[in-house]
């Protein structure tokens, strides 16, 4: 599994999570059985039965699916707006070094003019 998602992979998330059923979606459970189901909100008819494992870990699963749906647009678009603040602030961290490499260049002339001033008038 990758560690880290490029652009192309937040592209794909988006484009399965505009073919998906809408949000929100939500868990059916009853205690009485193993099973749990999502679904999502339209008249309560189930997209996924989940009746693998036991009952707490169905009905976990379930949750962080119906979670998972809920919540990936939100992820997607922070993902995307953090990615560009990161993008914004390394451009401006690297103006502003190029603006301090050439004052830096600038003092560097100037003193060897003082230097040659200097070296002149003795």
């Amino acid at each position: 599994m990758k560690q880290v998602l490029t652009p192309e992979d937040i592209n794909g998330l988006e484009e399965k999570l505009l073919k998906a059923s809408p949000a929100p979606w939500r868990v059916i459970e009853d205690k009485s059985v193993d099973t749990a189901w999502v679904s999502p909100d339209i008249e309560g008819n189930p997209i996924a039965l989940i009746d693998y494992n036991s009952a707490a870990q169905n009905k976990a699963d379930a949750h962080f699916i119906a979670a998972s749906r809920n919540y990936m647009g939100v992820l997607i678009s922070e993902v995307k707006v953090l990615r560009k603040r990161i993008l914004d602030l390394i451009q401006s961290n690297n103006t502003e070094l190029q603006k301090r490499l050439d004052l830096q260049e600038e003092l560097n002339e100037l003193k060897k003019v003082l230097q040659q001033d200097s070296d002149g008038n003795k």
